[in-house]
């Protein structure tokens, strides 16, 4: 009986460093401006010259390409592990939020018409709960009900996904200003988006949040959503 006991506690210990193991984010809001920064001026110039440029310079051992190719896989290898938390889900008694995740972050449009209901919730199986509906893509794809306490955690599945064309949106944004007849060169245009790295921060942040809370959610299950 102590035996056992003491195997229980053991397990106990080991479940739980595991899972302060896999709640440790790896990756910082710091990380994600750089990440920002460097898709902001690679989508404004012609496809991979930024990058061929950043790469260039990290050759030649600029401290500051070096960091920030640095920080660029980070954030590349934050998505990959995000990638596997989705898999683990789709193998777990969350299988169903798996299906969810899938929907929302291969739909073209945010959840921002979640309409509400009275429904049985297809993840945490509670019935006759406020629900929000969450349309399936593809045509004729049938409605799923999630306890309406989701929504948050939809709403920012969708922003970490659609991180890329966010960005890319922010700059073409950016760029009808700084650059309406489109005659600037890359070096000016450069300089151009130094005068944004307040805007470029804050939403390198909002990303780091989304992506927190994602992650955080996807380890921990409807502890953590709900």
């Amino acid at each position: 009986m102590l035996f056992k006991a003491k195997l229980k506690k053991k397990n106990s210990a080991y479940l739980l460093d595991s899972m302060t193991h896999l709640m440790r984010i790896q990756v910082t809001s710091d990380d994600f401006e750089k990440y920002t920064e460097f898709k902001i001026l690679d989508s404004v110039a012609y496809p991979g010259t930024y990058k061929k440029f950043l790469m260039t310079r990290k050759e030649q051992e600029a401290d500051w390409a070096i960091s920030m190719t640095r920080k660029i896989s980070k954030v590349q290898s934050a998505m990959r592990d995000l990638d596997q938390r989705e898999q683990d889900l789709k193998m777990s008694q969350l299988s169903n939020l798996h299906i969810i995740w899938q929907h929302v972050a291969e739909s073209n449009l945010p959840p921002s018409d979640l309409q509400l209901t009275i429904a049985d919730c297809i993840v945490s199986n509670k019935k006759n709960i406020p629900c929000v509906i969450v349309k399936g893509k593809g045509r004729g794809a049938q409605p799923f009900n999630v306890n309406s306490k989701f929504a948050p955690f939809l709403y920012d599945l969708w922003i970490i996904y659609k991180m890329d064309i966010l960005i890319k949106t922010f700059a073409k944004h950016h760029m009808e200003t700084i650059d309406p007849n489109n005659q600037m060169s890359m070096a000016d245009i450069v300089r151009a988006f130094q005068g944004k790295k307040e805007d470029i921060k804050h939403l390198a942040v909002a990303f780091y949040l989304a992506y927190v809370h994602v992650y955080k959610s996807a380890v921990c299950g409807l502890q953590t959503l709900i």
